[in-house]
């Protein structure tokens, strides 16, 4: 069963991340977005043992949120001479997703 909640997660994972980027007309903000909500769920599931870490972990908010975007859209405003906005960007992504994982373990 778990091989099939598995695909479910990352299927749901994918589909919001998704619909959140078509969503937005800042695609920077749909990605810190997901990205921070991400890290306090998994923060929440740490404390979670019976598999459900690996299927809501990995899976659902693996599939949710993006590293890969989130570098693309500092490298698009780095190339761009937007290079405070770049640096600023990752540093908040960092600090609130640091935050919001930390916050969720300890609502957990």
């Amino acid at each position: 069963m778990t091989p099939v909640l598995f695909v479910i997660a990352a299927a749901a994972g994918t589909f919001v991340r998704w619909q959140t980027w078509r969503a937005s007309t800042v695609r920077p903000a749909a990605t810190l977005a997901v990205n921070v909500v991400g890290a306090f769920l998994l923060g929440m599931l740490t404390d979670a043992s019976d598999g459900s870490e690996v299927v809501g972990g990995v899976a659902g908010m693996g599939a949710l949120t993006t590293f890969s975007t989130l570098i693309a859209e500092m490298v698009d405003m780095w190339s761009a001479g937007r290079r405070v906005h770049a640096a600023s960007y990752g540093a908040l992504t960092f600090a609130l997703g640091v935050g919001a994982a930390w916050l969720g373990i300890a609502l957990a």
